[in-house]
C-alpha cells in the first residue's frame, strides 16, 4: 500500500508512526515548515517551496529513523497570506498526483494541504486530534475549518477509544466510518537527550507544555506548596516548564526556591533534558484528549500522575505506569506525590511497566500502526 501522510505538525508523533508504518506500507512523508517552534525547522534556510528531506539539515538525525528521500518538506506561509498558501496547496497537489498514492492520511484541518483534499479526500484518513475542542480554545476559524474538513473526509480516526461514541453522536457520523489508534512513546526525543548521567538524590516532580487555562498548572502548584509547608519531604522539587500565559498570579510561588518557572518554548534537547531528570511528570488537566505530554515522559520510562479525563486514564494503566487522580482537587494530587515520594520502589516498578507495555507490548507503535492499516483498508 503506497500511503501519503499530510502533516503541519511537529515531528513528535509523526516519525515514530511513520517508522511503524513504513515497515508494511510504503510511505510518503510532507511537513510544513512554518514555525520553527512547531517542528523545529527554520523555513528561512529553505530555497524551494518543496524541498527533500535528504537536503534539510534540521531531519538528517532522523535519517535511520524515516525514509529523508521520501519526504518533502513546505516552506510554508500565513493563513492571511491566502493565494500564496492555495499555491503552496496547488504545488503539494501536483507532486501528489504524481506519487499516486493509495491512501493519503491528513492530520489537520488548514489550508496547506486544501487542494489535495479536494481532489483526493475519498482517499483520505484525517487524524482527528481533537475530537472535542479544548476550554479557552475553542477558536471560529478552527471551528469553521474543522467542520469543511469533516464534511469533504469521510473516514477519521481517533487516538483514544473514550470519545469515540461521544464524537459520533455529537456529530452524527456513521460508526463505520470513524476508527480508532493511539498515541505511544515519542521516541524522537531520544535524538536530542544531551544529558548523560541522571541525578537520582532528588525528587523531580515535572509539568510541560503550552500554559493554557485547560491545563490545571495551579491545582498542582498549591498541592506542592502543602507539600512543602509541612517540612517532611527534603530533596524535593517542582519545575513548570512551558511558554504561554498564566490565567493566575504567579508570583506568590516565586518565593519558594524549591519551584523552578521556565517560561518558554522548550526545544527538544530542553525538552527531553527536563524529562530525563525529572522523578515523575503531572498532568493535573481539567479537560483532555489524548495527551502528548504522557508520551513525551514515558519515552524515558517516567510515572504520571494525571487526572481522570479525556483518553488519559487509557494511557495511564492506574497504579502501573502512574496513578490516574480526580480533577481540580489539590489535595488528590498531594497523595499522589506523596505516595511515589515514599515508594521509590513502585516508581521503579512502574518504569518497568512502561517499558513492558509501551516499547514492546499492546501499546507500541507496531500496534497503533496495525490499527492505522485497518482503518485504511477501509477506504475504498
Amino acid at each position: 500500500m503506497k500511503v501519503a501522510f499530510l502533516s503541519v505538525f511537529a515531528l513528535d508523533a509523526n516519525t515514530s508512526l511513520i517508522n511503524a508504518l513504513r515497515k508494511k506500507c510504503d510511505v510518503y512523508f510532507f511537513i510544513e515548515a512554518l514555525y520553527e517552534i512547531s517542528n523545529f525547522i527554520d523555513k528561512d534556510k529553505l530555497n524551494k517551496t518543496i524541498t527533500i528531506g535528504t537536503e534539510v539539515e534540521e531531519l538528517k538525525r532522523f535519517h535511520d529513523f524515516i525514509s529523508l528521500d521520501k519526504t518533502y518538506v513546505i516552506k510554508g506561509t500565513r493563513n492571511l497570506n491566502i493565494l500564496k498558501k492555495l499555491y503552496i496547496s496547488y504545488k503539494i497537489d501536483q507532486l501528489l498526483k504524481k506519487i499516486d498514492p493509495d491512501v493519503i492520511i491528513l492530520d489537520n484541518s488548514m489550508l496547506t494541504y486544501f487542494v489535495s483534499t479536494l481532489s483526493f479526500r475519498k482517499k483520505m484518513l484525517m487524524i482527528v486530534h481533537d475530537p472535542f475542542l479544548h476550554s479557552g480554545e475553542n477558536i471560529l476559524i478552527d471551528r469553521y475549518l474543522r467542520k469543511i474538513h469533516f464534511g469533504l473526509i469521510k473516514n477519521k480516526i481517533l487516538l483514544n477509544q473514550n470519545q469515540k461514541n461521544d464524537f459520533i453522536k455529537h456529530h452524527d457520523f456513521d460508526p463505520n466510518n470513524i476508527h480508532t489508534s493511539f498515541l505511544s512513546v515519542y521516541d524522537f526525543l531520544n535524538y536530542h537527550k544531551t544529558d548523560k548521567k541522571l541525578i537520582s538524590s532528588k525528587f523531580n516532580i515535572l509539568f510541560f507544555g503550552r500554559i493554557s487555562p485547560y491545563k490545571g498548572i495551579k491545582y498542582l502548584l498549591d498541592a506542592f506548596v502543602q507539600i512543602l509547608e509541612t517540612k517532611n519531604c527534603p530533596n524535593i522539587g517542582l519545575t513548570i516548564a512551558g511558554s504561554g500565559d498564566f490565567d493566575f498570579d504567579i508570583e506568590i510561588f516565586k518565593q519558594y526556591p524549591e519551584i523552578t518557572f521556565l517560561n518558554k518554548y522548550l526545544y527538544p534537547e530542553d525538552l527531553a533534558n527536563l524529562i530525563f531528570q525529572s522523578s515523575v511528570v503531572v498532568c493535573p488537566y481539567i479537560d483532555a484528549t489524548q495527551s502528548g505530554v504522557v508520551m513525551s515522559a514515558f519515552a524515558f520510562k517516567k510515572p504520571v500522575i494525571a487526572t481522570n479525563v479525556g483518553g488519559l486514564p487509557e494511557m495511564i494503566e492506574d497504579q502501573k505506569m502512574g496513578i490516574i487522580i480526580e480533577t481540580k482537587s489539590s489535595e488528590v494530587i498531594v497523595n499522589a506525590l506523596l505516595k511515589l515520594y515514599n515508594d521509590r520502589n513502585l516508581l521503579n516498578e512502574m518504569s518497568e511497566n512502561i517499558e513492558k507495555t509501551y516499547f514492546y507490548g499492546e501499546k507500541s507503535w507496531d500496534a497503533a500502526a496495525e490499527q492505522f492499516i485497518n482503518a485504511m483498508k477501509n477506504i475504498k
